[in-house]
């Protein structure tokens, strides 16, 4: 009960709506079950006292009884579904604001897909419960008591008048089925849209919160949303008409039923029972038994569906103190590691990746980071804009701890150049624009000229208006690169983080990528994470990183002269005549 208690909260928005569509309901309802008392007038007082006028009444009655149940059937569809839209778009969102905040271990310890099935699928599932749940039960419910009596016999002949509907019937469905079919496909296809950027959020996640760009992502998810809600509406609008429609000429059939049936037993040539058997309450009984075990179903996999959700919902976002800090000037790029460990949780299992380290980076210094693979080097560098909690120590920026400062505040500080690129479905211009999205088309330019990235975007088929596609497929992996270098030169932040991003590019390419890498760096405090040693030969300081401590540290020359674990890293990527050998 906890979950639909929950659930209540989220439709105060729409509680008039949810008011009117299941007064509809219940007033539908009720004059379905007006018919079975005019049948019985029929029978006493038309029938029986064989009154012909009267029966011409009874029949335009009845009619009018359809009329009306079909008109607030109609009224119910469009205001539940009012509530039913609604509801998915705002639980969408909500859980989708949520992902947005929290940490990256959240994303690194579920897989995407079931994180998109909650947004998606569940949110679908949970909606229901109050979209179909709450609308059946109270039909089945007041069909249920409303029920009196169920006699059923079958006759040939007014089986056959009872079919005289079905041709109207079969057109109203082939209809139906033209108008709407390329309306859901459209709902798939804007159903695909928003599991598409949902993925595409999810996977670029980090580059998103390095940027700050939380909010730019939310709102073209929810612009997407929109075109989905719009196409839902479509299809809504037109099962509001068609439906009804339907259901009144099936129940002309009802009335024929009754207008011949009637003329017969005044004819003497059937029984009254038999008329009374095959119109009154056919299925009034029973249907309302199988609409709330329906109705069950649909509770137990609602509460399910909301349990999954609301664990999203309820998870501890990324820590911020209220009371944070923003220094009254920029910052100018001084880091500081001070005994910093820290250990990843893996299930119930922790391993400390860094121990006590402690370094000092001075404004405009390169601190490069040499080590095997999963030594702690990747690890040290995502510590500083907060995409992890340390366990010990503490990292400070300018003097300030790092922990004082506004998430948004430090992100915006720093910049960082992936190993690999991530580019967002969208043009060239809107990627590099994401480093800093109020920026003009000339300092746009000016960007990717100093990242070499201009002269090939000018050969694109569309310039800088060229859609790069789903992860930048379009493009090469150096072309990628480049554009995320122009996106970091055009944000401007004081701290640079390259994490090995020459390590999947060809020599060409690097060159291009380390000549506007070193153009970015000027002035800047920069971290590098080396794969190849030739790119860190002027770094400020190098820093040997083995197995989560600082073995070792030193210019290039300095390490060189040495017999040092740097050197032996350098030895094995020139040896053979200089044939670079990957670490």
């Amino acid at each position: 009960m906890k979950i639909f208690r929950r659930l209540l909260s989220y439709l105060e928005p729409y509680r008039i709506f949810l008011i009117v569509s299941l007064g509809a309901a219940t007033i539908s309802t009720l004059v379905a079950l007006g018919p079975p008392y005019l049948v019985k007038l029929l029978i006493d007082q038309v029938l029986i006292q064989k009154n012909l006028p009267l029966l011409n009444y009874i029949i335009l009655g009845l009619i009018a009884l359809y009329l009306l149940h079909s008109g607030l059937t109609t009224l119910r569809i469009i205001y539940v579904n009012k509530v039913q839209q609604g509801l998915i778009f705002d639980l969408r969102n909500e859980v989708h604001h949520h992902l947005q905040r929290l940490s990256l271990s959240y994303f690194e310890k579920r897989q995407s897909g079931r994180i998109t099935s909650r947004v998606i699928n569940d949110v679908e599932t949970l909606q229901a419960i109050v979209s179909s749940g709450a609308v059946i039960f109270t039909i089945a419910l007041v069909t249920l008591l409303g029920s009196l009596i169920i006699l059923m016999r079958l006759n040939l002949k007014l089986t056959l008048l009872a079919m005289i509907p079905m041709p109207a019937i079969t057109f109203l469905v082939v209809m139906f089925s033209k108008k709407a079919h390329r309306r859901y496909r459209q709902m798939r296809r804007r159903l695909a849209d928003i599991n598409a950027i949902l993925q595409e959020n999810i996977l670029g996640i980090q580059v998103t919160k390095s940027f700050r760009r939380e909010k730019l992502r939310e709102e073209k998810f929810i612009h997407k949303g929109e075109g989905y809600y719009q196409a839902n509406m479509s299809v809504i609008r037109i099962w509001s008409v068609f439906f009804p429609l339907i259901m009144f000429a099936s129940a002309l059939g009802t009335v024929i039923v009754l207008y011949y049936g009637g003329r017969e037993v005044i004819a003497g040539n059937l029984s009254i029972g038999g008329l009374v058997a095959f119109v009154s309450y056919l299925g009034l009984f029973y249907a309302p038994i199988n609409q709330l075990n329906e109705v069950n179903n649909i509770f137990q996999h609602g509460r399910a569906a909301g349990e999954r959700i609301f664990e999203v919902v309820d998870t501890i976002p990324e820590k911020e103190k209220k009371k944070a800090i923003i220094p009254p000037s920029f910052l100018k790029g001084k880091v500081e590691f001070d005994k910093v460990s820290f250990t990843y949780e893996k299930g119930k299992k922790q391993k400390e990746v860094l121990h006590q380290v402690s370094f000092t980076a001075n404004p405009g210094d390169l601190i490069a980071f040499v080590g095997a693979s999963g030594s702690g080097k990747s690890t040290i560098v995502s510590l500083l804009p907060r995409f992890y909690e340390i366990n010990s120590g503490s990292i400070r920026i300018d003097g300030y701890n790092v922990k004082d400062f506004k998430l948004g505040y430090l992100r915006e500080n720093i910049g960082m150049v992936l190993q690999e690129p991530f580019l967002f479905d969208g043009t060239v211009i809107q990627n590099i624009l994401f480093g800093r999205p109020g920026a003009s088309k000339e300092e746009v330019v000016k960007a990717a000229k100093i990242a070499n990235a201009h002269n090939f975007i000018r050969q694109l088929p569309e310039d800088y208006e060229t859609e790069v596609g789903e992860r930048g497929v379009k493009l090469s992996v150096g072309e990628k690169q480049r554009i995320t270098i122009a996106r970091v030169m055009l944000k401007n932040p004081p701290i640079l983080i390259l994490d090995e991003a020459t390590s999947s590019v060809d020599s060409e390419a690097e060159i291009l990528i380390q000549e506007a890498l070193e153009y970015l760096m000027k002035g800047k405090t920069s971290f590098v994470i080396a794969h190849r040693l030739s790119t860190i030969r002027n770094a400020t300081r190098i820093l040997v990183v083995l197995e989560g401590k600082i073995v070792e540290e030193g210019t290039h020359q300095e390490l060189l002269e040495k017999e040092s674990v740097y050197s032996h890293f350098y030895q094995m990527q020139f040896k053979e005549n200089g044939k670079i050998i990957a670490i």
